[in-house]
């Protein structure tokens, strides 16, 4: 694993901008298609609540892949995409997003134990119903114990699809990795993250506030629509460059 420094966080970005740029249409349909898979997968009886965050580290890994053949100039399609897949690899993608799902059921389980369910009635109802000034407090206690647990947890998460992909580990052993890699590196991915949250949250309100005085809302909420996309696409094509530059480019081979 590389040693980088902080300013790497930034560079993660701009890298991410720059693969995004090389192939707009292919990433975007790309992305389009996972959307339109969740929508899919969903519709599926009983288990299709459940199918979309079981599948989401494999579509993390193929998205990878794409990033990969571009940041090699290598022309490929949707269907060579899935030739990082085996049935191996697949298994522990898929038990990955397990992972996350027992993950988010047991944060459930958290802040339920701590507020008796105001955070997720809130979450889920809106702002319909008034809480008292105990019942707020538990909930910001109750939110703020689940990002401390999800933040570990996240880390552990974040290069574990490329590593089973990419590095053939095991499920275990790709959280262990990809958790101490972010150890590591904490200073760029500090960076990372805050700028993420500065292009990602504060640049849609700075550009729709903008637009919405000057052409008026529809116009904004149109713009804001797109950049949105943009940024989401641009978002993940930033995810390769902080595997690349930590565990070095992937074989040309896969």
């Amino acid at each position: 694993m590389n040693s980088l420094t902080a300013r790497s966080g930034w560079n993660w970005i701009v890298t991410g901008l720059g693969l995004f740029r090389k192939r707009p249409f292919f990433l975007t349909n790309l992305f389009f298609a996972y959307l339109i898979s969740l929508v899919l997968l969903s519709l599926i009886p009983v288990i299709g609540q459940i199918l979309p965050v079981l599948m989401a580290p494999v579509f993390t890994l193929l998205f990878m892949q794409a990033c990969y053949t571009i940041d090699i100039d290598q022309q490929s399609s949707f269907r060579d995409l899935f030739s990082v897949l085996n049935r191996t690899v697949m298994f522990r993608l898929i038990m990955a997003g397990a992972c996350y799902l027992l993950f988010a059921l047991l944060a459930t389980g958290l802040a339920f134990l701590v507020d008796g369910g105001s955070l997720f009635v809130l979450i889920s109802q809106g702002a319909k119903e008034e809480f008292t000034s105990s019942q707020l407090g538990r909930m910001f206690l109750a939110l703020g114990l689940v990002f401390i647990v999800y933040v570990p947890f996240a880390m552990a998460m974040w290069f574990a699809a490329p590593l089973i992909g990419w590095k053939d580990m095991s499920l275990g052993k790709a959280l262990f990795y990809s958790f101490f890699s972010i150890v590591r590196a904490y200073k760029p991915f500090l960076v990372y993250v805050i700028c993420w949250i500065g292009l990602g949250f504060l640049l849609p309100y700075a550009v729709g506030g903008v637009l919405g005085m000057a052409f008026g809302q529809s116009v904004a909420t149109f713009v804001i629509f797109i950049l949105s996309i943009m940024l989401s696409v641009w978002m993940y094509c930033s995810f390769y460059p902080t595997y690349r530059d930590i565990f070095e480019r992937p074989d040309s081979s896969q």
